[in-house]
């Protein structure tokens, strides 16, 4: 079987090439930007897109990044491991700091300085502690940049998750992330079913959803597999249960499972289904690592691009998306719902792409450049 690509330099440098990841970014931040534009439509009493329901969309999205993350930073975290003896949390610490906090930062000041609308001071120093997922199940952030709680979400799950890698075996991180997430789950299912009659309980209960971390935890997990596939570091009962994902008729199951479950999810929106959707997600993110055995390719050059800058485009694209529809309401009343739709859709895409294309290469870019200085293992 034909693995992910990657090269040691001087034991300074290690490279790691995963050309199909960029395109599942890509994916989930348009499923975002797409749910946004219909929950703004709603709100703005236009029509919506009739026949398929799109609102749920964005939940989607949310998953497929959570399980994203969480299996991205713990395969990075074990090639560290395995091509320099052990992992820096300092160095981790530094490359989540300046990789998330500069645009971060500027959606905040944006969002409670420069277009002010019934903020809360509360929703503000949440934010600038990275509790934003706490404001958003309070009902204080302001929704015109309410995707800010996830990043909140993943800077949290980052301050403790680097240290499962103090184990010293690979079995005993993943049996760590394994006992972490049945404690999450676990702990969720408990509080949600005790809130009724008591407000903290409820809020930790509410707010154990927003967290996530199960869905991170899910992409941990299978990020742990799929590297044992490839080094054999330890004996796990269900490995080559495992190892069957990459069969290219298993991969036809588990996308048909994903689609079915996807339209599911739009329509009825079943209890616990982010962690369905974060499981087969990185399953088959596990299948697009290997470009060589995959039934789908998302190496795409306009793909990719748009991956590359799909942190900026999640951050941002809330702004246009509210300012075209506003544009359709106010100036193309009668316009017909095709042609509204068609207005929409295009104008708040191509701003919001060309906002973040801009971001990431006169803003984000410099701050990436720095985060370089303290990563061992890149990716190219």
């Amino acid at each position: 079987m034909a693995m992910s690509n990657i090269a040691a330099t001087g034991q300074k440098k290690a490279k790691i090439f995963f050309p199909n990841l960029n395109g599942v970014r890509a994916i989930a931040s348009l499923m975002v930007v797409i749910a946004h534009i219909e929950l703004e439509k709603k709100e703005f009493n236009l029509p919506l897109i009739p026949h398929i329901t799109l609102l749920n969309f964005g939940k989607v999205g949310v998953s497929v990044f959570f399980a994203l993350s969480g299996f991205l930073i713990t395969y990075l975290l074990l090639e560290e491991r395995k091509n320099f003896g052990k992992v820096s949390f300092a160095d981790f610490y530094m490359r989540r700091i300046l990789r998330i906090w500069p645009l971060y930062f500027l959606i905040v000041i944006v969002g409670f300085f420069i277009y002010p609308k019934n903020n809360s001071s509360e929703a503000f120093w949440l934010s600038v502690f990275f509790l934003p997922n706490l404001a958003f199940t309070l009902k204080l952030l302001p929704a015109l940049f309410d995707p800010i709680w996830s990043i909140g979400t993943e800077e949290q799950f980052y301050i403790f998750h680097p240290h499962f890698f103090r184990f010293k075996k690979v079995l005993h991180v993943f049996y760590a992330l394994f006992g972490f997430l049945i404690f999450y789950l676990v702990f969720g299912q408990v509080t949600r079913h005790f809130s009724e009659g008591n407000y903290v309980v409820g809020v930790i209960g509410e707010l154990t959803y927003y967290a996530r971390f199960d869905n991170m935890a899910i992409g941990a997990l299978v990020a742990v597999l799929y590297y044992n596939t490839k080094n054999n570091e330890f004996k796990f009962y269900f490995q080559k249960l495992f190892d069957l994902v990459f069969n290219k008729y298993v991969q036809i199951l588990l996308l048909l499972a994903f689609v079915g479950f996807v339209y599911i999810y739009l329509q009825r929106l079943p209890p616990e289904g982010d962690l369905v959707i974060a499981t087969l997600a990185a399953l088959l993110i596990v299948n697009l690592c290997e470009t060589e055995t995959s039934i789908v390719s998302l190496s795409n050059s306009k793909i990719r691009l748009i991956g590359e800058i799909s942190y900026g485009i999640y951050l941002i694209h809330k702004f246009p998306v509210r300012l075209m529809v506003w544009f359709v309401k106010t100036y193309m009343p009668d316009a017909g719902v095709l042609v509204q739709n068609l207005v929409i859709y295009i104008a708040a895409i191509a701003v919001t792409l060309v906002l973040a294309w801009l971001s990431y290469n006169f803003f984000e870019k410099y701050f990436l450049g720095l985060k370089k200085k303290f990563a061992k293992i890149t990716q190219h």
